[in-house]
């Protein structure tokens, strides 16, 4: 048997290679997660070998905090000429969130990775000037009735110097109080301070708040912190 023919028949005897499965990606966005109330933004692409798979069903799979239930079937869509989907689910509390591309015929489905979703209170901030000085600041928080909130509420308070054309320029605003987060009923809090500015402010001002994840509330970035003296304004 010459070389030429011996090659010819290791390769006829060699398996051939696997069929390349699909995989599908995922991203939520925003990262730091959303207002109750606000939709979630979740993406992804299918792909084979990184082929798009368009035309293809792929469903949005959810589990609710404290994340100790089956997954459940929140959505579904088609992907795009490129492969791609897109979901936007309103969801009322922290979620891992997965994506399953539906088998065809006697393929397997195929999961994604999971992915944290995450929902932080709805919350307005407000402030009432009582004279040149006492600032009275407020915080109202909107939950779903099942969470309990615990973690303080943060107020940070700076000067508003004005630019060129009138408006504030100033970057950064000092911690003035840390208050207590009180339930005022089934899915309401609120959190308040009184505040002395400085007379250097001139009874100018801009202010922001920062609070932190509530152990066991399930709503938002357990991982999250506040500025410990500054905190940067927008």
């Amino acid at each position: 048997m010459s070389l030429r023919a011996a090659l010819i028949a290791v390769l006829a005897l060699a398996p051939a290679a696997p069929a390349a499965a699909a995989e599908v990606s995922i991203t939520v966005a925003p990262a730091a997660g959303v207002r109750l109330g606000s939709p979630t933004e979740v993406s992804g692409r299918v792909t084979d070998a990184g082929a798009p798979l368009a035309g293809r069903i792929v469903v949005l799979e959810v589990r609710r905090h404290p994340f100790d239930r089956a997954w459940g079937r929140e959505a579904v869509t088609g992907t795009d000429d490129d492969g791609s989907f897109e979901f936007s689910p309103e969801l009322d509390r922290n979620h891992r969130v997965r994506a399953r591309l539906i088998g065809v015929s006697a393929e397997p489905d195929v999961l994604s990775a999971q992915r944290d979703a995450f929902v932080v209170p709805a919350f307005t901030l407000a402030f009432e000037q009582r004279g040149e000085r006492e600032l009275r600041l407020r915080q109202t928080y909107t939950v779903s009735r099942d969470v309990k909130l615990s973690a303080p509420t943060r107020f940070y308070v700076g000067p508003c110097r004005r630019g060129t054309a009138g408006e504030c320029t100033g970057t950064r605003a000092r911690l003035r109080a840390t208050a207590q987060t009180r339930r005022v009923r089934a899915g309401r809090y609120r959190a308040g301070a009184t505040v002395l500015l400085p007379r250097s402010f001139r009874g100018r001002f801009r202010y922001v708040s920062c609070f932190v994840y509530s152990p066991g509330s399930g709503m938002g970035d357990p991982d999250q912190r506040c500025p410990r003296r500054l905190a940067r304004l927008r």
